[in-house]
């Protein structure tokens, strides 16, 4: 089985349009949900349910995970708030998002590679850069997004070798999205340009 990276583009695009989009530094943490997500640190929920951390760290923990709720439709993300690394701890929330949306029943390879499509999209939408792209006249770079988008190099990197390998013929969604970003690429660029996409 391949991954299915049209739904999880898809899925992460109907996302963002539920939420109030005034950056292009997104964080998660204070999106509106339609499925029932609450986002804590392990620190702060080990507090307050009265637990040692230790009772929520494994060895397979890096840096976030779901607690999913036997009674309920209850996804609990927790993320390790010691990591240092303020885009590593956004990435791995965003991702585990990305499971809940996505459906996700395991964490298999195909599973893995679809959450990280997910939180690519969420965190660093490809209309978003596209426009951008066309905003300067030419190919964004790793720096582009890296200062502009709430992601490390690393993630920026990544994101350019996906965006150059992959020719999309935006949907209705695609569009609607670029009007939230429009204004704020158009803001920081000073450019108008009337027909993009």
């Amino acid at each position: 089985m391949e991954p299915d990276f049209c739904r999880a583009q898809s899925e992460a695009t109907k996302l963002l349009l539920q939420q109030d989009i005034n950056s292009l530094h997104i964080d998660i943490r204070s999106f509106k949900f339609d499925k029932n997500i609450i986002i804590d640190s392990i620190q702060n929920y080990a507090e307050v349910v009265d637990k040692p951390i230790s009772y929520f760290s494994c060895d397979e923990l890096s840096g976030c995970y779901v607690i999913k709720s036997l009674s309920s439709d209850l996804n609990i993300i927790l993320y390790d708030d010691s990591e240092e690394y303020e885009e590593r701890k956004h990435w791995g929330i965003t991702h585990e998002v990305g499971h809940i949306y996505l459906g996700h029943k395991k964490d298999g390879r195909v599973e893995e590679i679809e959450a990280h499509y997910f939180a690519a999209q969420i965190i660093t939408p490809e209309i978003a850069l596209v426009y951008m792209s066309k905003c300067k006249k030419g190919a964004i770079n790793i720096n582009d997004i890296y200062s502009n988008f709430n992601c490390s190099l690393t993630a920026a990197d990544k994101r350019i070798k996906t965006l150059s390998s992959n020719v999309w013929s935006y949907t209705e969604d695609d569009k609607k999205l670029l009007e939230k970003f429009r204004p704020i690429i158009d803001n920081k660029y000073k450019t108008k340009i009337q027909k993009v996409i």
